[in-house]
């Protein structure tokens, strides 16, 4: 064999070698991003509940992986999920001093924003009794607002703003006021371990409302006692 030959093997068994590194990194890459995009198996797997190999499966079945079974298994054992153990543990240290309340018949208004409604809108305020222990909650965007009160007020609210301003009303809503420790809004993750522990027990959540220390999640009704149960035991954990 001649010198030129052996030089051409080489260099061939040098390219085989860094495609195959390539292709392992990419795999890799791959594996670790769709573990970090679904926080229930990211957890799980911090807390050793998943077998690697049935990850595996499930992954190269349900993302479309095109990779041997070996190559996830090894990707999957190389990943490294302590800092978001460290997260989540944070988080749920928060939790732990949290109080929970709850109110129910609640309705939220989509409203049109523009000069006419910014005018009307201080005149909500004088026929809402706080007193009384009315809600009234206000989110405003570019385009629109949001409004939510207790049910009882929605004819109060119609009268004041014209029809052609209300987008849309919905009704049957509760709210879920989440008293927090001060240090919350420092927190990374929070909301994150929140909104997933309702995902995971099929509660939809309506809308979100943050005002430190208190974070406000509101829900259809017929859902409110089975989210109080889930914010209960994740405070209590």
């Amino acid at each position: 064999m001649t010198n030129i030959s052996k030089k051409t093997q080489k260099i061939a068994k040098i390219n085989l070698l860094l495609h195959n590194t390539n292709t392992m990194e990419s795999i890799t890459e791959e594996i670790w991003r769709v573990i970090d995009n679904h926080p229930c198996i990211r957890t799980n797997l911090s807390r050793g509940l998943i077998n690697n190999r049935a990850l595996a499966k499930f992954l190269i079945k349900e993302q479309k992986i095109d990779a041997t079974m070996d190559a996830v298994i090894s990707a999957i054992r190389r990943y490294k999920p302590e800092k978001y153990v460290d997260t989540y543990n944070k988080a749920i240290k928060i939790l732990s001093n949290a109080t929970i309340s709850t109110k129910s018949r609640l309705a939220n208004a989509a409203i049109i924003k523009d000069a006419e409604v910014q005018n009307l809108l201080p005149k909500l305020f004088s026929v809402i009794y706080y007193n009384r222990g009315d809600v009234l909650r206000i989110i405003q965007a570019d385009e629109s607002m949001k409004i939510l009160i207790d049910e009882k007020n929605l004819d109060k609210l119609s009268k004041l703003f014209p029809e052609e301003k209300i987008i849309k009303v919905d009704k049957n809503l509760a709210e879920l006021n989440m008293h927090l420790h001060p240090e919350a809004v420092n927190t990374p993750g929070l909301s994150a371990v929140i909104t997933n522990e309702l995902a995971m027990n099929g509660i939809n959540i309506m809308e979100i409302i943050s005002c430190v220390p208190e974070l406000l999640f509101f829900v259809n009704e017929n859902d409110i006692l089975k989210a109080h149960q889930v914010l209960y035991r994740l405070s209590h954990r």
